[in-house]
């Protein structure tokens, strides 16, 4: 993510309410995930989410107090120009007379991914390259960057990939219990300098439409980390 100015703070004030939003406590430990939506936001003043009541959100009560620290992020559409926007914050108020409400600090600066046509965003998530017939496993790797239109992925030297071929490159979603799977034709393949890798340039068959709410998951779980 890159720092951007204040005009995005403008751009947070005019979220819709109901925007789902993903929402990290910050504890010792291991960070706390969950989700939840857009109350509204009161311009320079506070960030009002929904008070969730599912399992996930019962689990966390014990580490959900007036002046913890978390992390916001959601995703943003644009005149069609995705990007996920994050701020760190944290809570100033909980409220539970005239709803479930969890108010926090309104952030001093944001942060932003944008996923344009023909900008790609870097990034870390663990995948691996599938057999599209079989559905076996050929290798296990990396992917460092993200477009609309494709990806890199670094992994171990494989024989067996080849280029013009269609692969299936997918990535387990542990935490959301998810599995995200799109079609990719593998383009070019790059020795890299170290460990035997290779970096394999890899293009989305998967119509454009139907890919964007996989990659803006991806973004979000890249985020997340």
């Amino acid at each position: 993510m890159s720092k951007i100015d204040n005009r995005e703070l403008t751009r947070l004030n005019q979220v819709n309410c109901g925007e789902i939003i993903h929402l990290q406590i910050i504890t010792a430990t291991k960070p706390i995930r969950l989700k939840t939506r857009l109350i509204g936001v009161d311009p320079n003043m506070s960030v009002i989410l929904a008070f969730g009541n599912d399992a996930s959100w019962i689990k966390a009560l014990p580490h959900i107090k007036e002046t913890n620290d978390v992390i916001v992020r959601f995703m943003n559409n644009d005149q069609q120009q995705a990007s996920v926007i994050a701020f760190r914050s944290s809570i100033q108020k909980i409220m539970t007379i005239t709803g479930r409400w969890l108010v926090l600090d309104y952030p001093k600066t944001i942060e932003s991914a944008a996923l344009r046509q023909h900008r790609r965003v870097d990034v870390s998530v663990e995948a691996s390259m599938v057999d599209s017939a079989t559905k076996a496993i050929i290798t296990h790797g990396v992917l460092i960057d993200l477009s609309i239109q494709g990806c890199a992925f670094v992994s171990k030297k494989e024989k067996s990939l080849s280029i013009g071929a269609v692969y299936e490159l997918c990535i387990d979603l542990e935490e959301e219990n998810k599995k995200i799977c799109l079609s990719v034709a593998l383009k070019n393949i790059t020795n890299l300098a170290v460990n035997d890798e290779v970096q394999c340039g890899l293009v989305f068959m998967t119509p454009e439409t139907e890919a964007k709410a996989s990659i803006q998951e991806l973004l979000v779980h890249h985020l997340q980390k």
